[in-house]
Order: C-alpha cells, then structure tokens, then sequence
C-alpha cells in the first residue's frame, strides 16, 4: 500500500501546473533536441572525417610501403 501511495506522489509531482515560460523553456529544448544540423556543422563534420580517412591511407600506405620493402638491402 505504501508503494502505491508513493507512485500517487510522484504522479501527482508529475502533473503539477507549470508556468508558461517553463513550458515555452521545455519545447525549446525539445526542439533544440531534434533540429536538423546547420550548414556549418555539417561542413565540419564531413572535413572531420575526410581528414581522419586521409590520416588512414597514407597510415596505411605507409605500412604497406613497409611490408614492401621489409627484408630488401633498402633497410
């Protein structure tokens, strides 16, 4: 029975009024959440990434150049 009186609680704490600029603050936020990303983030993100692929395959053609050569009068 106390169970159920404290799930009465936190329902009620739940459904307590807010004000309007609390609401407008929530939906805010809420929209906030779901935005599409601007230009600029989508720019920084996409030179991010082609960076860090670039970074990858000179990594790898690097070792590879290694392998290469592992073994030969070279080294």
């Amino acid at each position: 029975m106390e169970a159920n009186n404290l799930c009465r609680a936190e329902l009620a704490e739940e459904l307590k009024p807010i004000s309007v600029r609390e609401a407008d603050d929530r939906v805010k936020d809420a929209k906030a959440l779901f935005q599409q990303p601007t230009a600029e983030e989508v720019s920084r993100l996409v030179f991010a990434k082609l960076r860090d692929s670039r970074v990858h395959a000179q990594e790898a053609r690097n070792h590879f150049a290694h392998l290469l050569n592992r073994g030969s009068s070279l080294e």
